[in-house]
């Protein structure tokens, strides 16, 4: 399950994201076990996060 905590509601995180409040609530939820690339790229961009800190949130930046 992955958690957008950032913002206070998914309706905010869809307007900024572009992607619809109900595909957020699906991958926060897990019923959307495989969101898009291209969608996960636009919460990452919204949250001023990169992908692998959404994927992998303990890893550490190997540059």
């Amino acid at each position: 399950m992955v958690t957008f905590l950032t913002y206070p509601t998914q309706t905010y995180l869809a307007q900024l994201s572009g992607v619809p409040q109900p595909t957020i609530s699906q991958i926060e939820n897990g019923t959307r076990q495989y969101p898009t690339f291209e969608n996960m790229k636009k919460i990452a961009e919204a949250l001023d996060l990169r992908l692998e800190d959404i994927f992998l949130p303990g890893h550490k930046d190997m540059n």
